[in-house]
């Protein structure tokens, strides 16, 4: 048993630092783009950082509160994220992660509009999990 725990050990801490990897923040991109078209408001309340900046692509810009309320209430409905590409640079806790998107969004009930988004998140590694703390996008022609 005694030769057993360093070995379990090792594997955990292996674990703890894929998560603050940039694959970790890869998945936890995914994460958000999954729990945000289905509305996932548990999920989201985990994964957005209380002081949540969310600056859109017309310029409106949400706290976490706003951005769950508006999805909960049908303001604002994504109804896809489709990734394109991400790239992450990390720094210590921070990750900054730049992407493309292809996403389709309506608000309150109109026809679904579909977009082609650069965007920025700025992902922090706090309490254990990546939360992010920072989105603004800008469409592309």
């Amino acid at each position: 048993m005694s030769k057993l725990f360093p070995i379990l050990a090792l594997i955990a801490g292996l674990g703890f630092a894929a998560e603050r990897s940039a694959d970790g923040v890869k998945a936890a991109e995914k994460s958000w783009a999954s729990a945000t078209v289905a509305g996932d408001e548990a999920t989201l309340k985990q994964l957005l950082a209380s002081d949540l900046t969310y600056t859109h692509s017309n310029g409106e810009t949400d706290t976490k509160a706003v951005f769950i309320d508006n999805l909960k209430t049908g303001a604002r409905k994504y109804h896809t994220v489709d990734h394109e590409s991400m790239e992450v640079r990390l720094y210590g806790n921070t990750a900054v992660l730049a992407a493309v998107a292809r996403v389709q969004t309506s608000q309150k009930g109109a026809k679904a509009d579909p977009v082609r988004l650069r965007f920025i998140h700025v992902w922090v590694w706090q309490q254990g999990r990546w939360q992010l703390v920072a989105h603004q996008s800008l469409r592309l022609p």
